[in-house]
């Protein structure tokens, strides 16, 4: 027979709960990791080793055409090949696509996404993620 629980132990469970909830939400992967995830995934049922180096094409979108060049130079410092800054609907929305080659590794897919939505968000545009195809 278990002792019951006093107030300060009641407490102490239900603090300890609470944290372990706020440490599992800060943890939380964002949608776009998600995304990496699933697409990386995708990769191996295709039959593609992950670990060999394949090139990733990337996309952002930015409200103007001199945000866009700006974050294409960002890229281009960071060792991406920017291969087209191209006008899409109208004047307030153009898209970056640039390639890199690199193994599609989950840590190495996260860190990239964390990186290129950092200069979207900085131009004010956003990162709208990335493909290749299958590497054996």
């Amino acid at each position: 027979m278990q002792p019951a629980m006093t107030t300060n132990s009641r407490r102490l469970s239900w603090l300890c709960g609470c944290l372990l909830l706020a440490t599992g939400l800060c943890h939380a992967q964002s949608i776009a990791e998600q995304q990496d995830a699933r697409a990386i995934e995708n990769l191996v049922a295709a039959g593609s080793d992950i670990t060999k180096e394949h090139d990733i094409d990337f996309f952002m979108q930015l409200p103007d055409k001199a945000r866009a060049e700006s974050a294409a130079k960002d890229l281009q410092s960071l060792g991406y090949t920017v291969m087209s800054i191209d006008e899409r609907r109208d004047p307030t929305d153009w898209e970056i696509h640039a390639v890199r080659r690199m193994a599609p590794l989950l840590k190495t897919m996260t860190a990239t996404t964390r990186s290129l939505e950092a200069i979207a968000a900085r131009y004010g545009g956003n990162y709208d993620g990335w493909g290749t195809s299958v590497v054996e």
